[in-house]
């Protein structure tokens, strides 16, 4: 189940505008202080990628991230460097800010 933040939407949306010929894509990427980060890019649908809807928004998943994906929130994070879309992943073992998790 994906659960996206109301705030999250409106960014995702925009983007969208945007770039009409890409869609949201969650990778799975190494890194954090516990090692993998699932990461929303806008990109184009690889050929293995999962496609699953979610608020009326279709997510291209790609094949590594599949198996985290079963229970995440999709948040905005503001700093002073800006707004950044996050990923968290509610079942795995999580470092603190709950930006990464263990394998």
């Amino acid at each position: 189940m994906i659960t996206i933040t109301e705030d999250a939407l409106n960014k995702i949306k925009i983007a969208l505008n945007n770039n009409t010929n890409k869609t949201p894509r969650i990778i799975l990427k190494k890194g954090g202080c516990a090692g993998t980060m699932l990461v929303l890019t806008l990109d184009y649908i690889h050929d293995n990628d999962t496609i699953i809807e979610s608020n009326n928004i279709k997510f291209a998943i790609e094949t590594s991230a599949k198996p985290h994906i079963n229970d995440i929130t999709i948040y905005t994070n503001n700093s002073i460097l800006g707004t950044n879309i996050m990923i968290k992943n509610n079942l795995r073992p999580s470092c603190r800010c709950g930006k990464s998790f263990r394998i």
